[in-house]
């Protein structure tokens, strides 16, 4: 199937994979399938984690460019340190640290980043953001603040994450986002079926075997008609190792 078979076991709480926003609720097993070129990292509920981009892959002074990622659940914050990556100037206040703040609830959330100590001109003075929120459908509302003047941002859609960016924000300065929606919190459930649909089209099995999989994986029957049915499956020419791959998957998604 063109997939590497990984077992782990994930601990309490619910985790997404960071990749596709797949959710693992915690203190469970699992059996997950990935492409060779793909890994697992995972980001509880509530992560929030800063990346930054420069010109220079090996440039490690502050980023004029940043990319937030947020992940649903719970509300959380971060604290944010930068000083130049080099010297030892840290020490007499050259240094940067930011409070980003995550409020959430399912259906408005806001981020707040304001600077809290350290010196001006350690980063750079105007920095565009972009705020992924990790699973999340498009907000009908998107309002943006620096400090109390309200300013303009671009707000879509990327998959399951929707996407605010802000630029030329001066850095000291805070940042405030909220967003909000009806339900929206995007189903992981949709997920879970293309990237089951992706294993089935890449199974080295008959077409028309992969149609009557498709029929009992999809339909509205209960977990437990869905395995029976996948098990009639093997009498009827299905390899058991792919009876197995099936019944595995509908265990996973019986606990989401």
């Amino acid at each position: 199937m063109n997939r590497v078979v990984h077992r782990f076991y994930m601990p309490e709480g619910i985790w997404y994979d960071f990749f596709t926003g797949k959710k693992y609720p915690g203190n469970n097993n699992y059996v997950s399938f990935y492409k060779d070129q793909n890994y697992p990292v995972f980001a509880k509920a509530g992560s929030i984690i800063p990346l930054g981009y420069n010109d220079n892959i090996n440039d490690t002074t502050p980023p004029k460019n940043m990319e937030i990622h947020f992940f649903p659940g719970i509300s959380n914050e971060y604290l944010l340190y930068e000083d130049d990556g080099q010297s030892s100037l840290y020490k007499k206040g050259f240094y940067l640290l930011t409070k980003i703040e995550y409020n959430y609830m399912p259906s408005n959330y806001t981020v707040i980043l304001r600077a809290l100590e350290g010196k001006s001109g350690i980063v750079p003075e105007y920095r565009n953001y972009k705020l992924i929120f990790r699973n999340a459908k498009k907000a009908t509302d998107v309002i943006v603040y620096e400090n109390k003047e309200e300013i303009k941002c671009k707000s879509y859609v990327s998959g399951p994450d929707f996407i605010v960016e802000i630029e030329n924000v001066k850095s000291i300065n805070q940042l405030t986002v909220n967003c909000k929606g009806k339900d929206i919190e995007f189903d992981p459930t949709s997920l879970i079926n293309d990237d089951i649909a992706g294993i089935l089209d890449d199974l080295q099995i008959e077409t028309l075997m992969k149609e009557k999989i498709d029929d009992i994986i999809f339909s509205d029957l209960p977990i437990k008609k869905k395995r029976i049915a996948i098990r009639k499956l093997g009498r009827k020419g299905l390899d058991s190792k792919f009876v197995k791959l099936f019944l595995r998957l509908l265990e996973y998604i019986s606990t989401v």
